[in-house]
């Protein structure tokens, strides 16, 4: 599911995503990343792309990891917008 399907309502209008929302988009993408190395290790030839990709799963790893004790803490107070 892309961004713009994930904000669409069934009619096709598009919805403003809300904060909650988008501290678990960064979840999602964090757990995209890892995965993704961890199936295609073995086959990345190209080096500076691989560090690339390591470089973005740890930054997105830090901000997801901020994410869910935000919606953590939100969804124990009752604080879900």
């Amino acid at each position: 599911m892309t961004d713009r399907e994930r904000f669409t309502s069934e009619s096709g209008t598009e919805l403003l995503p809300t904060p909650l929302s988008v501290l678990y988009s960064v979840v999602e993408d964090a757990n995209r990343y890892k995965g993704y190395l961890e199936e295609n290790a073995q086959v990345m030839y190209d080096q500076e792309l691989a560090d690339f990709l390591v470089e973005l799963r740890d930054e997105t790893s830090r901000r997801a990891k901020r994410a869910e004790e935000l919606l953590g803490h939100r969804l124990a107070d009752g604080r879900v917008y």
